[in-house]
């Protein structure tokens, strides 16, 4: 197998972290001939990252998607519990964690100048709130989000959360974090984690961020 990923891609992250995590001997590399060249459209026809590609050459894009590929193809490292409660819950910090801070982040980010009255903006930002409120009520004291193991809801959060402090402060709200102090000390605990360590590691130059800036 094959992943095909960018370092500066915020959806890229949680699938290294997982297999790091997971422990997983699976080439990463960037896009051939670039995200946007002909060459890895012919290969991923959405020409989106990440994309897995499985062992018999076909293409698996989506972050959510190939995560949850790998933690069903290789269970002996298990990121998710084992109730299907505890395993709900987890389901439902990744679906946070994805559409109410990373996505809305990353449009932020996409925003060429970034303006204070911008309407769309403010419609982001409403949403990356929700997320982190939702969140500062659903994770509880244990060093992760769902308990004492790191699973995948930590693998999609940790990132998201990382480059939160830089895109917000874009728009004026540099200390949001701040507001939600639980959170706050999920993303101290979380980040020593090696594998979410590792992969904080490769995102800090391409958003020209330091770890523990929170």
């Amino acid at each position: 197998m094959k992943l095909y990923s960018e370092d500066s891609s915020p959806f890229s992250a949680p699938v290294r972290a997982t297999i790091y995590a997971k422990g997983l001997q699976i080439e990463i590399e960037p896009p051939p001939g670039g995200l946007l060249s002909a060459r890895f459209h012919a290969i991923n026809s959405m020409g989106t990252i990440p994309c897995l590609i499985l062992d018999d050459g076909t293409p698996l894009p989506e972050s959510a998607a190939i995560m949850e590929y790998l933690e069903d193809k290789f269970a002996a490292s298990p990121l998710r519990p084992e109730s299907p409660e505890a395993r709900a819950r987890v389901r439902l910090l990744q679906r946070i964690g994805e559409l109410l801070i990373m996505a809305p982040l990353v449009e932020l980010s996409r925003r060429g100048v970034p303006e204070l009255d911008d309407p769309y903006a403010a419609a982001w930002l409403t949403r990356v709130v929700r997320g982190l409120s939702s969140l500062q009520t659903t994770i509880g004291d244990d060093p992760f989000a769902a308990g004492w193991r790191l699973t995948l809801a930590d693998c999609i959060l940790a990132p998201a959360l990382f480059i939160l402090p830089k895109v917000t402060a874009a728009y004026g709200k540099s200390g949001l974090l701040q507001a939600y102090p639980g959170v706050g000390r999920y993303v101290l605990q979380v980040n020593q984690h090696p594998a979410i360590r590792r992969v904080l590691d490769e995102m800090a130059p391409a958003w020209a961020l330091e770890q523990n800036a929170v």
